[in-house]
């Protein structure tokens, strides 16, 4: 398992226009990738359970990956979600 932090840099956060690319990217892994927020986590391949969390601009999260292809996800995934955009 492979795990990182970074901060929500979208002005509107996650909400369901970028939580929907975020998920699709996501799926393109084999391994479980789960991200955390405080106490709360969700399956990232899951919009309805990522947009529970409710992710608004600044929030840290911690992205966490387990399987085959952990170290990809974790990288591209850390990536993606930093310089997504509306």
């Amino acid at each position: 398992m492979v795990k990182d932090t970074l901060v929500i840099q979208n002005p509107t956060g996650l909400h369901t226009r970028p939580a929907k690319r975020v998920v699709a990217e996501a799926k393109r892994f084999v391994c479980d990738i789960t991200i955390r927020r405080d106490e709360k986590e969700a399956n990232l391949k899951s919009l309805l359970k990522l947009m529970k969390l409710g992710l608004s601009q600044h929030q840290s999260i911690e992205l966490l990956c387990d399987g085959p292809d952990e170290q990809e996800a974790l990288a591209h995934l850390k990536s993606y979600i930093q310089h997504l955009e509306d």
